[in-house]
């Protein structure tokens, strides 16, 4: 069963208070423990929920999602210093237009449970990353939580390291609604 996309005319879900609360972008940049000089991707980045802060945190961000209105409502958001620094990018996950090794880092945030092909998705993001290039990826819980998709659709969290297993864990982190890994390319 293919999983759902989510759709662009539910974007203010991606941002709202619940997700604030419980999921805040900067607490999930804080413990990615970013790099000033890093370019980044932001795969499946919606209308910049974290793109908009990571960018203040970062050298360069590529903003890549599958609906141009994402990309769209991202750049309304983003101030002058952050536009200056995002390239938003149309994008078909798991294919990344992007040159070899070009990336410090990409950022899988809510997105893994959507991808039907992950094993490409993965080749994908390695290929893209540069040796030592890390992955930070999050997704939400196999049980009912206060959003997020179906719950079929989700992928367990013990399941994530099999998935990225040509990769180093460096870092795990698990909560009531979501986990949070951070992986590092050999």
């Amino acid at each position: 069963m293919t999983p759902h996309r989510f759709e662009a005319k539910h974007m203010e879900k991606l941002v709202d208070e619940v997700r604030r609360h419980i999921q805040p972008a900067e607490d999930i940049l804080h413990r990615a423990n970013l790099d000033r000089n890093e370019t980044c991707a932001d795969i499946g980045c919606g209308v910049g929920y974290v793109t908009l802060p990571l960018s203040r945190s970062v050298r360069f961000v590529v903003a890549l999602d599958s609906q141009r209105e994402m990309l769209m409502e991202l750049m309304s958001r983003a101030n002058p210093g952050q536009r200056r620094k995002i390239l938003p990018l149309v994008s078909e996950l798991p294919n990344l237009p992007l040159r070899d090794g070009v990336l410090d880092r990409v950022l899988i945030i809510n997105v893994l449970h959507e991808i039907e092909d992950r094993e490409a998705l993965v080749s994908e993001s390695i290929r893209a990353l540069r040796p030592g290039g890390r992955i930070t990826l999050v997704d939400f819980q196999k049980t009912s939580t206060s959003f997020g998709p179906p719950v079929h659709e989700r992928v367990d969290e013990s399941r994530v390291p099999a998935i990225f297993e040509s990769l180093q864990v460096v870092s795990h982190w698990s909560y009531p609604e979501f986990y949070q890994y951070e992986f590092k390319r050999y």
